[in-house]
């Protein structure tokens, strides 16, 4: 039995933020969000939402700053069953205030029971475990260092000065040349990159995160144009790439978040030429806890020792197999680390991991 009385769902949010920035922020994020979930949404005056071949909404009022309001039809089965979605920005002190409200919802939902029971299951659950430690931790660390997104990690990651003293250390040991060809596993926002590409050598590199490759293919537009980097959106573990393709292959930031990182190595030597080199940046336990592994991103890393890395490379079929320490201090003042921030770049350094692929073949 169809129920033909109608309601309206509301949620809000008060933000720090004039109601331009807030609105652009906001459709930018939502068409993200909704895309990872196979939702299609376009925020243009014309736009709408399509899930499959249906067409879910329909823009029919666009005002940037303002607001947009959309035709919703919630059932495919019931394209006749339309409702009305509006998402408003309204300036309240020195912020905004963020609406999004759908009216003339509920008509297929049944009694009122039921919608009580949509409502507790499907909007008042999810908000409620979206801000428990284990969602709020997990979308911390995806938002900041797993899959980075959104424009704070979008600037973070196209000049990640903290990272550069590492990046220095790796630079050093590949010693690349004009004839190189190297792969990045997880490449981030292409810094590392970039300095790669100074050699004249050509790259390619995958990562798993779309603004982080928006990113490095932005930053690293003459090169990509020009033939020398193919960016790809891929996983660490399936690499899109045929056997023997590569002279070397790096790794850097990205060890301790792998959820299958011996697949992921054994992918990495499948694709490097025989006598190809790997080097990555160790998960040192030591860093748990500091600034380079802080929570909540530190209880989502893997820590590996020393011994544990090379074991994993041998694992993985690399025949040469070393971890080494590095010194990073003097790439760290090089770099243009602040003082006040040295001290976190003394001592024997950390684990980078060298490895290499045996000349002769190995099933």
């Amino acid at each position: 039995m169809t129920n033909t009385s109608k309601t309206t769902v509301c949620v809000g949010i008060t933000l720090a933020l004039e109601p331009q920035a807030a609105f652009d922020i906001i459709t930018g994020e939502l068409s993200s969000a909704l895309a990872q979930a196979g939702i299609v949404f376009e925020p243009a005056p014309n736009g709408g939402v399509r899930q499959g071949s249906f067409e879910v909404g329909r823009v029919v009022a666009w005002q940037p700053g303002e607001l947009f309001r959309m035709q919703w039809r919630p059932a495919d089965w019931a394209p006749q069953e339309v409702a009305e979605a509006e998402l408003r920005c309204q300036a309240v002190g020195a912020g905004t205030q963020v609406t999004l409200e759908q009216r003339g919802w509920g008509g297929l939902v049944g009694g009122p029971d039921e919608l009580a029971g949509w409502f507790a299951g499907q909007i008042a659950a999810p908000l409620l475990q979206a801000t428990a430690p284990a969602a709020f931790g997990d979308w911390v660390t995806d938002r900041r260092a797993r899959r980075p997104s959104g424009a704070r990690a979008r600037a973070t990651y196209r000049e990640p000065l903290y990272h550069f003293p590492n990046f220095r250390v790796l630079l050093q040991e590949l010693a690349l040349t004009p004839q190189d060809y190297l792969l990045e596993v997880g490449c981030g926002g292409g810094a590392f990159l970039k300095l790669v590409l100074q050699s004249g050598c050509r790259a390619a590199a995958i990562d798993h995160s779309p603004d982080m490759l928006a990113v490095a293919r932005e930053l690293n537009s003459e090169a990509v144009s020009a033939g020398r980097l193919e960016l790809r959106h891929a996983a660490a573990d399936s690499l899109p790439f045929p056997d023997e393709t590569f002279s070397c292959a790096v790794m850097t930031g990205v060890l301790g978040f792998l959820p299958d990182p011996l697949t992921a190595f054994q992918e990495i030597r499948r694709a490097l030429h025989p006598g190809g080199r790997f080097l990555a940046l160790g998960s040192d336990p030591a860093l748990k806890g500091t600034p380079a592994a802080p929570e909540p991103i530190a209880s989502r890393l893997r820590f590996y020792r020393d011994d544990q890395l090379e074991a994993l490379a041998r694992e993985a079929g690399f025949e040469e197999v070393r971890v080494v320490r590095r010194s990073v201090e003097q790439f760290a003042r090089e770099s243009g680390i602040p003082a006040e921030h040295l001290a976190l770049f003394t001592g024997p350094g950390p684990g980078f991991l060298i490895a290499r692929r045996g000349l002769a073949h190995r099933e």
